[in-house]
């Protein structure tokens, strides 16, 4: 699902339509906005991931990032030594790697990718801080320029904290901060990247140690953090907390203190810098602060699952709201903000516990926070923005009867708040652990680079991956694995998507909470982004199409949606079976509780569906009716039916939207089925199939012929697996 996609959700049916709608109980969408024309573009959502290919030479990934142009600048490990090389945009080919130890790769909102480094003495005394830039619009790193000289603290910093960093604004004015020998808050800032760098300033200073009778606490820097708004406004926020250096047993906790402060300079040549000040909403014991600029305005931070914002030309920061994701251990959670204002923050919901929450700036609040895996080793969470999603990458231990057999690079997709199922992108091979990071592309897409070696620090290599063109969507295919996949309830209250792919040690995906009365209908491809959707009815009545985030995604109810009833309880029975009128769009099918009557919504191919036509009348001898899919490859959905008596039933479908007479296909069959769902080509034959369970749980495969007919069944998982599902859809 695209941003797009989700603009189409809030637009409105067309008049024509909603006329004739609302005498069927069918209500404009919940968020309503102009409506979309039949020939609105909805770009393809991410693609699937390709296959991986090897990067010679690479032991180790220290860091990757993008320009804006889509070329990608890689830190890594080669024979030993931190080199560094470029892919350049639109090529599938890394260049040629150059030394470059002990510097840092940082992204700026201009686009550049920049890399900094001091030379010269490491005594505390005079140095040259230098730097590359690779330019927004890619090409080759220039030659290092000098950018200030000073000098760099050498103690007083935890080992994981990065002392000098870099911002700038889209517009290219620039600011570099760190802290000196003196311990001391220094900066140093240009108008854009052709200008003359200003002569550096002291803002601030950590306080001196804290003497007790038999220990020392010396102030130690945990955060230095810069960011440039899209106006000029430089802001700072640094600091640090008092930590024992004695060598007594008995440290004193009044001791323990924090020094976080936040500094600004507003636009302007003759603007002066704020005195150091106290942020209320950091909370008493800040750590890992995430600062960066708003790009209406201002800035924003995260800090311990507390989120705050600085409207431009603001005095003060805005009231702290919680969010719900922290830091990890040594990294600081990411904030990426699109131009509308939404904002996505990717941090930690816990100990190995990796979230996600977005803010959308249509609402103006959180919403849930989104746990995306267990067992995930600390600081191994890196995120990208791509083309209208954030992919998020980390590394996930793997147990058999309690002992770790393996650490997965994997990878998933967020958008609109809502997350797609995990994706192992390493070779499932025991005894390995891979880790990498991720960047994006000049075509918007995630391009990850990651090494696999072995437990005993033996075998090593790396591997790059990106994500390829999406092709029409399957039958049932939520997870891109070219098989149809089941989703349905759990007595949990989650909602459930299993998925037949032997790649992906992730078997089952759910999402929470949703009551297991809710009843889920797979639908085609409603908004055009290839991509299956869904059809949700709550136990209340009410309708819902979800359009789910490409990659196998599943809705949450508070999720983005179009409602199409306030209340269908007068259907016992909704189901899809794909394009039903031979326009290529799929269709919504219902049958009416009382009369037996079965409806045909249209998609009308503006984001909603026309008013019902009757399609079969009086079907109250069916007990189950069912959305079957293209069952003879003619291009149009079928449908079946079970009689009261134990026959199965087939109604094949015809262009004009009805459907033709009945052909049996079982008798004798499925007195003891409690759910029969045509579940798409489950066994990759590329045919059709019918999945069954009975009161025993056990479900059962009936192998599609391809011809409208099926085999006989065979065993399909197992009842212990099966038990924990309400329903099948």
């Amino acid at each position: 699902m695209t941003r797009q996609s989700r603009a189409l959700l809030r637009s409105a049916l067309p008049k024509s339509v909603l006329v004739s709608a609302l005498a069927l109980g069918v209500i404009a969408p919940y968020a309503q906005a102009a409506p979309a024309s039949a020939t609105a573009a909805v770009p393809a959502g991410i693609g699937p991931w390709t296959a991986p290919k090897e990067l010679a030479g690479v032991t180790a990934v220290v860091d990757l990032k993008s320009a804006r142009d889509g070329s990608v600048a890689g830190l890594f490990t080669r024979d030993g030594e931190t080199v560094l090389s470029v892919l350049p945009a639109g090529s599938d080919t890394w260049g040629e790697a150059t030394p470059a130890p002990a510097a840092r790769l940082q992204r700026t909102d201009d686009g550049a990718v920049s890399l900094l480094w001091w030379e010269g003495a490491a005594d505390g005394g005079t140095r040259t801080l230098k730097m590359s830039r690779l330019a927004p619009d890619g090409g080759d790193f220039t030659p290092a320029e000098t950018v200030t000289t000073g000098t760099l603290a050498q103690d007083q910093v935890h080992s994981r904290t990065q002392v000098t960093t870099l911002a700038a604004n889209a517009e290219g004015h620039q600011a570099v901060a760190w802290m000196d020998a003196e311990h001391r808050l220094t900066v140093v800032e240009r108008p854009g990247p052709d200008g003359a760098w200003s002569t550096p300033k002291t803002l601030d200073q950590l306080p001196d140690p804290i003497v007790r009778d038999d220990n020392i606490y010396d102030y130690v820097l945990h955060d230095m953090r810069v960011a440039v708004d899209p106006a000029g406004t430089v802001g700072v926020l640094w600091g640090g907390n008092s930590r024992y250096t004695g060598d007594g047993v008995d440290p004193d906790p009044s001791a323990y203190q924090w020094h976080y402060k936040y500094l600004e300079k507003p636009a302007g040549a003759d603007a002066a810098w704020t005195a150091p000040r106290d942020v209320p909403q950091l909370g008493e014991q800040p750590g890992q602060v995430t600062l960066a600029a708003h790009p209406q305005g201002g800035f924003h931070l995260l800090e311990n699952g507390s989120y705050a914002r600085k409207a431009a030309g603001a005095a003060e920061w805005g009231p702290a709201e919680p969010v719900g994701i922290g830091s990890q251990s040594h990294v600081p959670a990411e904030l990426h903000t699109a131009a509308n204002g939404d904002v996505t923050a990717v941090g930690m919901q816990g100990s190995g516990a990796p979230g996600v929450a977005t803010r959308l700036a249509s609402r103006g609040s959180w919403g849930e926070t989104r746990k995306l895996a267990s067992n995930v080793v600390s600081d191994s969470v890196s995120s990208v923005a791509t083309a209208g999603a954030v992919v998020v990458t980390y590394t996930q231990k793997r147990f058999e009867l309690g002992r770790t057999v393996r650490q997965d690079f994997v990878a998933q997709t967020v958008e609109g708040g809502d997350v797609a199922k995990p994706r192992t992108l390493n070779a499932l091979t025991k005894d390995t652990g891979s880790t990498g990071r991720v960047a994006a592309d000049a075509k918007g897409r995630p391009v990850a680079v990651w090494t696999q070696a072995a437990a005993d620090g033996g075998t090593r290599a790396a591997y790059t991956a990106t994500t390829g063109a999406r092709a029409l969507p399957r039958w049932h295919d939520y997870a891109d694995s070219a098989r149809g996949d089941v989703v349905g309830l759990s007595p949990s209250d989650s909602m459930r998507l299993y998925t037949g792919d032997t790649a992906n040690p992730t078997e089952t995906f759910s999402v929470s909470p949703w009551k297991d009365t809710t009843r889920v209908v797979p639908f085609g491809d409603f908004d055009g982004d290839r991509c299956n959707d869904m059809v949700v009815r709550l136990p209340e009545g009410e309708v819902r199409l979800y359009t789910p985030v490409c990659g196998g995604g599943l809705p949450a109810p508070e999720s983005e949606h179009k409602r199409l009833a306030r209340d269908w309880s007068k259907y016992d029975t909704l189901f899809a079976s794909g394009d039903q009128t031979g326009d290529g769009r799929p269709d919504l099918l219902a049958r009416d509780k009382a009369t037996g009557d079965v409806y045909r919504y249209t998609h009308d191919g503006a984001g909603g569906f026309e008013a019902r036509v009757k399609i079969r009348s009086a079907w109250t001898g069916y007990k189950k009716v069912v959305g079957a899919g293209d069952l003879n490859g003619d291009g149009l959905g079928d449908v079946l039916a079970l009689d009261d008596a134990g026959v199965l039933w087939r109604y094949d479908g015809l262009s004009t939207g009805k459907l033709k007479d009945r052909v049996r296909v079982f008798k004798d069959w499925g007195s003891t089925y409690t759910d029969v769902i045509g579940a798409g080509d489950v066994d990759g034959d590329g045919k059709q199939d019918l999945l069954s369970r009975d009161t025993s749980d056990r479900v059962w495969l009936n192998a599609g012929d391809g011809d409208g007919t099926f085999q006989n069944r065979v065993a399909f998982g197992d009842a212990s697996y099966w038990k924990g599902w309400t329903s099948l859809g």
